[in-house]
């Protein structure tokens, strides 16, 4: 897998991961969950958005570092 294929499939897990977040705090908010347990799977579902974002920024940075370098390195016509 290529560096732009990993890109694409983090940011679908991304939107996963945050979309579960998202009902996860709304589930919360409304009393539909326990809040020990709520808060705990929280606090896991943050830490994997984290590492997930993480992973992306690192990928991103080197996207865009190799297409400057790229550009950089093409002949003037």
């Amino acid at each position: 897998m290529n560096a732009e294929q990993e890109i694409q499939q983090l940011k679908a897990r991304i939107a996963e991961v945050y979309a579960r977040r998202e009902r996860l705090k709304r589930e919360l908010e409304t009393g539909a969950m326990a809040p020990r347990a709520g808060l705990a799977q929280l606090a896991e579902t943050d830490r994997e958005l984290s590492g997930l974002d993480s992973r992306f920024k690192t990928l991103w940075d080197a996207a865009q570092a190799s297409a400057k370098t790229t550009r950089t390195e093409e002949p003037r016509p």
